[in-house]
């Protein structure tokens, strides 16, 4: 049991090292090499013995020499492309406020929607003063509390 366990465990090992090493090439002198990486661009490509899977239809090693001008305008490219994505991610969040600012003012609609409906019943209403009591609403109380949620009806109900 163990034996056939340590058995396992080392194909297993040999296994995972060998599809790290996916570049297989002969060099100048005819030695094997092995790599993870593509092969110097010196390396002729009929000396390339195995290349990854992933990457069998790249015909070119990966490191080939550009111009200053490639060089220049690919710069250029990723800064564009990161001031894209700032500008994304902005109005992403900007997208966020506002919507959380409407649910906001949704709940503030209806719960001044819910304070007319109660103030309109003709209920008395009390209120509570500086010193903690009770205090009953006039009608003119009432009138200015029934102004004040019908200017925050116009307010957050839009």
């Amino acid at each position: 049991m163990l034996g056939s366990t340590l058995l396992l465990t080392a194909s297993l090992l040999l296994a995972t090292s060998a599809q790290a090493a996916q570049w297989k090439w002969l060099d100048a002198s005819g030695g094997v090499h092995y790599s993870d990486l593509p092969p110097p661009a010196t390396i002729p490509a009929r000396n390339i013995l195995q290349r990854p899977a992933a990457s069998a239809a790249v015909a070119a090693p990966a490191s080939q020499p550009t111009s200053p001008q490639q060089a220049t305008s690919e710069l250029e490219k990723k800064i564009a492309e990161q001031k894209k994505a700032e500008q994304a991610a902005q109005e992403q969040a900007k997208l966020q406020q506002q919507q959380a600012q409407a649910l906001v003012n949704q709940q503030n609609c209806l719960q001044a929607q819910k304070q007319l409906q109660v103030l309109d019943t003709g209920q008395r209403m009390v209120q509570i003063d500086a010193q903690g009591q009770r205090v009953f609403m006039d009608d003119a109380q009432r009138a200015a509390e029934r102004a004040r949620i019908v200017n925050l009806i116009s307010q957050y109900c839009r």
